[in-house]
């Protein structure tokens, strides 16, 4: 955002008034309300521009720097020659009672009485007219000191609200000006940076340092311009009772509206230029940003919808400029200065020297929208996205225009793909759209065709429906879908979130962030469901430690403590190594819940002796490669190839705007008679029925078995025929592959399309696993972006009783267990020695358990 400097208007001059001004700072405090006593020597003193108008105010150091209206004055107007409109700066004292002051309750800044009538100003012009303005508290004039709530009806104050950024930076927090008890709402200015930064305004009243508020009273010189002969002013109340008013300064106005009375926000798009400031006198530049360049013909033209594969919002050298700005207001652009009354009307442009600009639609026509079903009509939740022709995100009512993506910054119910922001809405939600054509993109997870269509606004009401139409699902009834992964959002937007992504149960992970704890309030929530029981939030953590690993507890909604340790990032600089992930795994299956090794297998260290040990009920992905065959995968292959029936989930660690749940999640089988719940997940989990999806349904049949099963051969084993299915709700898939034992035994690829299969007979002669993956050329431009795609659990192949137990994958395994046990041994801080020999005795134990199994069970590498 620029920052736009304040520029004052031609049409303006001050009114001299060094022969009117009666008192100096001394003598107002004396007659003033003790509380504006420190206050009065920073009031504006010189030439200074307020909203645009120019005003003289008395020197600092002048002996006398205001009129205090104690008697009628009268001001010498003849030098201001004709003027359409007076601005008064002023204000007045807070009201009390003579000698017994304001009641003890009545803090300074709640303005009473309002409508107390406190002085008349009387314009005279040279051809006789007269023009009599009322001056009422808390209308035409106010209290300098005011609370929160308690502004001029008829007057604006000379402070304006600032544009924020809301990106920062974000300054340290000063310590909050607060109230007596009972006056908070009104007086107390609350500390805060990043949270008040994300409004986008910089609130200015009340007073954040207790500087006096001057008021501007614009008084109308209604009828035939004539020029000004003079202004008389006189007092009505008395000053003790707190009646007294202080003009500062006056301007006089020559337009044909009020100077303050500006027109709603506008967007201008101007060309040429780039690097000069945009400015406004009357009025104020409100944001400044690139422009997004149009929409293309075609809205079709993107193979993939919703998931930011084709970049949006790119700059297209121009840049949008929001502003507010009175009748009689200017813009000027570098040297170049525009008056208002010449900008284009929506939607033209034109041109002004070397700078073009154009006035885009503002978006005014109130429309409802349903996002339906398209086979029964019912409302559902949805991520829609709105845009103008001229390539403005249109975010619905309720929902930022630009998603903060920053970490832990995640307020709301919005998310960014690839440059293209998207917002959570329910089955039914209001619009503001402008006149001509709008593309609209609204998409639901991975069971439903996304919608793509270009529509016309030309000011009709009527209700706007989306239907949504199902797309290809799981081959067997029974399957959820399931988020491991979700940080920091409340368990409801995570239920709204979960809900138009299609996932039916987001598992919201509380975890700890050096001295920052994330989501603990909510654990005791346990499961929060939408009112068809089918979408629930699961209340869990991720216990961290930052070389050991990471561990989920789902379903653990009895908090784990701590949830870190051993020192920063996670745990608080300089704690101990008190806790394994063994151990919050053992706290977690004794709540019932799961054990996760999620963002598998990253921190690389404790997590292979807990799958050794058998703590660990899943390991979690959280992206895809390509190939879907990264390091992640092929890590976890190691592990399957040493006989450990190790099932995978996946989870989006969404952890800001820029992830969208379930954007890579796990698919389980649950009984297709029996409601989604956490516990029959679990179960399905347990038993390996899984897979895993950022866009892609694959279906397994080994034998007629699913993954988790395991087929059992004698001693000469067997033949087993492979069937492998893939699809999906766009033309993503390029490819399926079948795994046998880590290898890749048979493919189908293709041009992107929305279904694959392939059959295969498949020799068995030792034990082993399959499994199958599909690949897409296509990616989820998230945060962790990751390739759309999918990958199966294995089905497991037991050959005479026998494990499988890769020697050489065994080593690895081994080499990281050691040096875990290494860095307990060497470095990691713990109270005494007696600690160390605890924690590092589980390293050795797992070690010896592999070691066992290499001995009883081992062979060399499959040359295969």
């Amino acid at each position: 955002m620029t920052v736009s400097r304040v520029r004052s208007t031609a049409s303006a001059s001050p009114i001299e008034l060094a022969r009117q001004r009666n008192v100096g700072a001394a003598g107002l405090a004396a007659r003033f309300h003790p509380a504006y006593r420190d206050a009065i020597g920073r009031l504006p003193a010189g030439v200074r521009v307020m909203r645009g108008i120019p005003f003289r105010f008395a020197r600092a150091t002048a002996a006398r720097r205001w009129l205090l209206l104690d008697r009628e004055v009268v001001v010498d107007l003849r030098g201001a020659g004709t003027a359409s409109h007076l601005v008064v700066a002023h204000f007045c004292d807070a009201w009390r009672e003579p000698g017994t002051g304001r009641p003890d309750d009545l803090p300074v800044g709640w303005v009473t009485p309002p409508g107390q009538t406190l002085a008349r100003y009387t314009i005279e012009t040279i051809d006789g007219r007269m023009i009599e303005h009322e001056v009422r508290r808390r209308f035409e004039v106010n209290e300098g000191i005011i609370g929160w709530g308690q502004g001029a009806f008829a007057a604006l104050p000379h402070l304006v609200d600032e544009p924020l950024d809301w990106r920062g930076p974000h300054p340290a927090i000063p310590p909050g000006g607060y109230a007596e008890p009972g006056h908070a709402g009104l007086l107390g200015i609350l500390p805060g940076s990043w949270g008040p930064a994300q409004t986008g305004v910089a609130d200015s009243v009340p007073s954040a340092t207790g500087d006096i508020v001057l008021w501007l009273d614009v008084i109308e010189l209604a009828g035939p311009r004539s020029p000004l002969q003079r202004l008389r002013l006189e007092p009505f109340s008395d000053i003790d009772h707190g009646g007294g008013v202080v003009i500062a300064a006056i301007t006089a106005f020559r337009g044909t509206a009020s100077p303050l009375a500006v027109e709603p926000r506008r967007t201008l798009r101007i060309r040429g230029d780039a690097d000069d400031p945009v400015s406004v006198d009357l009025g104020r530049v409100l944001r400044e940003r690139p422009s997004p360049a149009a929409l293309s013909a075609s809205p079709d033209a993107a193979p993939v919808s919703g998931w930011g594969s084709v970049a949006a919002g790119r700059p297209s050298g121009a840049r949008d400029v929001e502003v507010i700005l009175a009748p009689d207001a200017t813009i000027a652009v570098g040297g170049v200065e525009i008056p208002a009354t010449r900008l284009p009307d929506e939607p033209r442009e034109r041109r002004f020297g070397s700078v073009t600009i154009g006035s885009l639609p503002t978006p005014r026509t109130r429309v409802d929208v349903e996002v339906v079903d398209e086979a029964t009509g019912d409302r559902i939740p949805a991520r829609v996205r709105f845009v103008a022709a001229d390539g403005r995100y249109l975010p619905p009512l309720g929902h930022r225009d630009e998603v903060n993506i920053g970490l832990n910054e995640d307020s709301g119910a919005d998310v960014a793909l690839g440059g293209a922001a998207y917002a959570y809405v329910p089955g039914r939600f209001p619009i503001d759209l402008p006149i001509g054509r709008v593309d609209v993109e609204v998409v639901r997870g991975f069971d439903r065709r996304p919608l793509r269509r270009s529509i016309d606004i030309d000011g009709s009401r009527g209700p706007l429906v989306l239907p949504l139409a199902a797309g290809p699902a799981p081959a067997d009834p029974g399957w959820i879908s399931v988020d491991c992964h979700v940080h920091f959002i409340s368990p409801t937007s995570a239920l709204l979130q979960a809900r138009a992504e299609g996932v039916e149960i987001a598992n919201l992970l509380a975890t700890q962030w050096g001295d920052h704890h994330t989501s603990g309030s909510d654990l005791p929530a346990a499961v929060v469901s939408d009112p068809s029981g089918r979408h629930h939030v699961v209340m869990g953590s991720e216990n961290r430690q930052n070389m050991l690993g990471h561990i989920g507890l789902l379903g653990a909604h009895d908090a784990v403590l701590p949830m870190a340790s051993a020192g920063a990032p996670e745990a608080r600089l300089g704690d101990p190594l008190g806790w394994l992930m063994r151990d919050w795994a053992d706290a977690a299956h004794a709540q019932g819940g799961l054990a996760i090794a999620v963002h598998f297998p990253l921190p690389y260290a404790e997590v292979a002796a807990d799958i050794v040990a058998g703590r660990i009920d899943a390991v979690e992905l959280q992206a895809l490669t390509p190939g879907a065959d990264g390091p992640s995968i092929r890590e976890w292959y190691r592990f399957l190839s040493c006989g450990y029936r190790l099932p995978i989930v996946g989870g989006t660690d969404k952890m800001s705007a820029e992830i969208p749940l379930g954007a890579i999640r796990t698919y389980a089988r649950i009984d297709p008679d029996a409601p989604p719940s956490f516990a029959a997940w679990a179960a399905a989990v347990r038993a390996g029925r899984t897979f895993v999806s950022s866009g892609a349904f694959v279906d397994l049949r080994v034998d007629g078995h699913e993954p988790g099963d395991a087929i059992r051969f004698g001693r000469d084993g067997g033949t087993v025929e492979v069937q492998v299915a893939a699809t999906a709700a766009q033309p993503i898939i390029d490819g399926i592959e079948l795994v046998h034992d880590g290898q890749v035994i048979a493919r189908s690829t293709g041009p992107t399309t929305d279904r694959l299969s392939l059959t295969e007979h498949v020799p068995v002669s030792t034990s082993g696993w399959l499994a199958a993956r599909v690949t897409s050329p296509e990616t989820i431009r998230s945060g962790f972006a990751t390739n759309m795609g999918a990958h199966s659990s294995p089905v497991y192949l037991e050959v005479d009783g026998r494990r499988p137990i890769d020697v050489d994958d065994a080593a690895a395994i081994g080499t990281i267990i050691d040096g875990a046990r290494t860095w307990i041994d060497r470095v990691a801080p713990v109270h005494a020695p007696a600690d160390r020999a605890r924690l590092a005795e589980f390293f050795s134990s797992s070690r010896a358990t592999l070691d066992e199994l290499v001995r009883s069970e081992g062979r060399g590498t499959d040359p295969r």
